[in-house]
Order: C-alpha cells, then sequence, then structure tokens
C-alpha cells in the first residue's frame, strides 16, 4: 500500500510525493502534514497518540513537541478544508491524540511505468504534444491559484526556520524571543511568499510588547505590517487574523474592527486555538463572562498543553470575582510547570483578593518575566499597609512608563488601593493613549472597585466600550 494513493470524500493523496488533488485541483503537501496524515489514515478510525506521531515525524528527536505537531495538523487541516467547527477527517482528542474520522476508498494503484520500447514508439508524439500540455497546465494552474486561492508551498528549510522560530516564540523568556524573531527572519527571507512565516512574525512581535521586551512603538508597527502581509500572501491564515484581532482589541481600543476581524475568520471557517483565546477575551472584556469561558474551553480542548490558554482562562475566572475556581485550576498547573509566571500572576492576584497575603507574595516574588503584570506588588503592598513599599512600586512604574511602556493602568490599580482616588483617576484617564492594555479590563476588574461609580471612571468606560 506505500506506493498506492489515499483516497477518500473526493480527495487523492499521493503518500511519496504529497501530491493532493479533488476536482481537478493540485496541490502539494509539506512532509511533516503528509506523515501526520499517512500516520492517521494507517490506523483510520483507531486513536494515534500525539507522543505515536512525534515518534513518527521526528524520529531523531523534536525541538518542540507541542508546536511542531500542532503546527504539522493545522497545515494538514487547512490544506483538507477541515477548518471548521465540525472536524470532517481529523478528529483532535484533547491531552491525547488525533483521529482520522473520514471514510477512506480503496487505495490507488502506482502510476505503471512504460518501457523503453513504448517509449520511445511515441516519442515523436509526446515531442509534439509537450509544448500544448504544458501550456495547458500553466494556464489551469494560474487559473486555480487565482479562483481557488492554492497555497504556496514553502521551501523545506523555510518550513524549518519557521517551526523553529515558533518553538523559541512558546518558550517565552527573554533570549528565546530574540531568537525566535531571527528565525522567523530567516524564514521570511528564505521563502519571502511564506505566509505563515510573516504570521508568526507578526505575533511574535505582539507578543514581545505584551511582555514588554519591546515597547509598543517598537512593535506594533512591524506586527500590524507583517499581519497584514500575511494575509496579502494567503487571506485564510488564522495566525495572521489573530494578530490583528490582538492588535485592534487590546492596543487601538478599536472593538468595532475586533469585531470584524472576528467576523472575518469565522467567515472563512478558520477554527484554531488562538482565534477562540482571543474571542474569548474579546467577549470577557465586554463584561461576557460565560461566552468568554466557552470559547477558552474550546480553545483549551484544541491546545490543552498551551499553558497562556490556562492563565487566560483564570484571568477571566479572577474578573469574574471566582477566586476559588483560580486557585484551584492554576495552584496544581504551577507546581508541575514552576516558570509559568503568568499563571503565578493571577494566582496572586486570586491570593491577595481572598486575603492570602503570605502566599500572594510568595507567587509575585517566585517571578522571573513579569511581563505587562506590573502592578500586582504595589497592589499587595497597598493592602497589607505598606505604603512606603506601594510608593516604590509606584516610582518603578513611572520609569518604565517613561521609557514607552504603558503603565498607566496598573498605576490606577495601585493608587485606588492606597485610596487616593484622584491619582487613580488621572492614571487611568492616560491608560486609554498610553498602551495600557490590561484597561480593557476595567469593567469587570475588582482592583478598580475603589473607582468604580466615579465621574472619571465612567467617563474612561464610555470612551472605551462605545
Amino acid at each position: 500500500m506505500e506506493r498506492g494513493a489515499l483516497q477518500f470524500d473526493g480527495w487523492t493523496v499521493d503518500r511519496v510525493s504529497g501530491e493532493i488533488s479533488r476536482d481537478g485541483h493540485m496541490n502539494r503537501l509539506p512532509q511533516q502534514p503528509l506523515r501526520v496524515l499517512i500516520e492517521l489514515t494507517d490506523r483510520a478510525g483507531e486513536v494515534v497518540t500525539r507522543e505515536q506521531l512525534v515518534k513518527a515525524l521526528w524520529p531523531n528527536g523534536v525541538v518542540d513537541f507541542d508546536n511542531g505537531l500542532n503546527v504539522a495538523v493545522r497545515k494538514l487541516r487547512v490544506a483538507l478544508g477541515d477548518v471548521g467547527e465540525e472536524s470532517r477527517y481529523v478528529e483532535t482528542l484533547p491531552r491525547v491524540g488525533y483521529r482520522f474520522i473520514g471514510k477512506l476508498g480503496a487505495a490507488a494503484p502506482p502510476v505503471a511505468i512504460e518501457s523503453t520500447q513504448a517509449r520511445s514508439g511515441r516519442r515523436m508524439w509526446i515531442l509534439a504534444a509537450f509544448a500544448l500540455v504544458a501550456l495547458t497546465a500553466c494556464f489551469l494552474w494560474f487559473f486555480w491559484r487565482s479562483s481557488d486561492g492554492a497555497r504556496h508551498v514553502p521551501s523545506a528549510r523555510a518550513e524549518e526556520l519557521y517551526v523553529e522560530g515558533m518553538h523559541q516564540r512558546s518558550r517565552r523568556d527573554v533570549d528565546a524571543t530574540a531568537l525566535a524573531l531571527a528565525k522567523l527572519e530567516e524564514a521570511i527571507k528564505e521563502d519571502p511568499e511564506y505566509a505563515e512565516a510573516w504570521a508568526g512574525y507578526s505575533r511574535t512581535l505582539s507578543g514581545a510588547v505584551v511582555r514588554q521586551l519591546m515597547t509598543p512603538m517598537e512593535g506594533l508597527p512591524k506586527a500590524r505590517a507583517a499581519a497584514e502581509r500575511a494575509l496579502t500572501l494567503d487571506p485564510e491564515v488564522a495566525d495572521a487574523h489573530v494578530t490583528l484581532l490582538h492588535i485592534h482589541m487590546d492596543f487601538d481600543k478599536d472593538f468595532a474592527a475586533a469585531t470584524k476581524d472576528l467576523e472575518q475568520a469565522r467567515q472563512l471557517g478558520l477554527s484554531t486555538a488562538s482565534l477562540w483565546h482571543y474571542s474569548a477575551m474579546w467577549h470577557a472584556q465586554q463584561g461576557r463572562v460565560e461566552e468568554g469561558l466557552a470559547d477558552m474551553r474550546r480553545a483549551r480542548g484544541m491546545e490543552p498543553m498551551t499553558l497562556l490558554l490556562s492563565s487566560n482562562y483564570a484571568l477571566i475566572l479572577f474578573n469574574a470575582r471566582r477566586y476559588d475556581e483560580v486557585i484551584a485550576l492554576l495552584a496544581p498547573i504551577i507546581e508541575a510547570n514552576p516558570g509559568f509566571d503568568t499563571g503565578r500572576s493571577v494566582l496572586a492576584r486570586a491570593f491577595t483578593a481572598t486575603g492570602r497575603f503570605d502566599e500572594a507574595l510568595a507567587q509575585l516574588q517566585a517571578r522571573k518575566d513579569i511581563g505587562a503584570w506590573q502592578g500586582d506588588l504595589g497592589v499587595l503592598y497597598a493592602k497589607t499597609g505598606r505604603r512606603e513599599d506601594a510608593l516604590r512600586e509606584i516610582a518603578r512604574l513611572e520609569t518604565l512608563q517613561s521609557r514607552g511602556f504603558g503603565e498607566s493602568y496598573e498605576l490606577a490599580t495601585i493608587w485606588a488601593t492606597l485610596g487616593e482616588l484622584d491619582s487613580g483617576c488621572e492614571s487611568l484617564a492616560r491608560a486609554l493613549t498610553d498602551g495600557s492594555f490590561l484597561v480593557n479590563w476595567m469593567r469587570l476588574d475588582p482592583r478598580m472597585d475603589p473607582l468604580r461609580g466615579r465621574k472619571c471612571f465612567t467617563d474612561v468606560e464610555k470612551k472605551l466600550y462605545e
């Protein structure tokens, strides 16, 4: 069966070359998505674990178990058009693996190889027809590409650089982020038509801004341009839609544009963990908590090992004042993943809100990568009567702000907790324009309670949400 072609639901896939065709249109699967398809169809109807797939794809080891496999499966689904909410071919079993659920036809026989004598007898016919066939093929290829959106197949080297870059991005530390950007830039240089590399570059840049590895002024214009370039090359690259949604929602404060981004992605039938993640945040920031939690559960089901999805699920729970659920969710995850600093920040907020101040302090002091969560220590100091320490935190954040980072919202939370409401109001008003993306949570954030109901709060809320 190794040389035979796979057939299912009108698709024909060459197991060797990766050529994939349907209704007369042909494309080619990269090697890793092809290998995933072969492994799944060879055991159609059975669960193939993630570990089994990784061993098949990377027998000599893999730089990133989770991200490398996610990329391969996502590319396979995109190639097959299996990107809707309900899987048609590749079913995900969260935390376990995948299963091929399509109906396989009989394997097509390999193409017969003509004998030398027969080939000699037809040589003149082939030479005469070759030009016409070539011209017809070129016409059909270009027609298909323009009308049906055939996807560019990246070079093997560019794909290798892309996977390595996205792996480094997933490590979420300063050195790894710099390396991720370098790898993705190299992938783009190697293959400037590689839409996914442009999209990955855009997401890495916007993520670096969130984690305060670069200022909004430094990173966002490049991230926006890279996402737009990716969509010019391929309008169905989900990560590019995610980046623009992220920028429009969290930095531009343009919920109308973010809504349009989501609608476009849904109209295209895109369904990735990242899109459901940002759909969840979009709902929750506007006060629709249950819708946000539902979308985040969907995202976590698709990528159960992505820690950021767990911390942001917990962030929604925190803003819904469901503190015990935050603690129950994050405490065991952090115990198993002690470098999960974003999770520590959210857990510390829940401990602070429930009066477990020593535990909150322990979480905050254990962090190495604080990122955007700069105000939590100052709020804790203010809550526990350590006014001078809280003021020192305010001074530290003001220094960060002078360097171009958006800290006004975090400053507002500390001032409000100290009872300095006028100063809190002044900082809150500045948060709309200085890049403070966490201000989007003000409608729900318990730390805003001292300012809630004051005119300054109402004014900012109106400008932000209306």
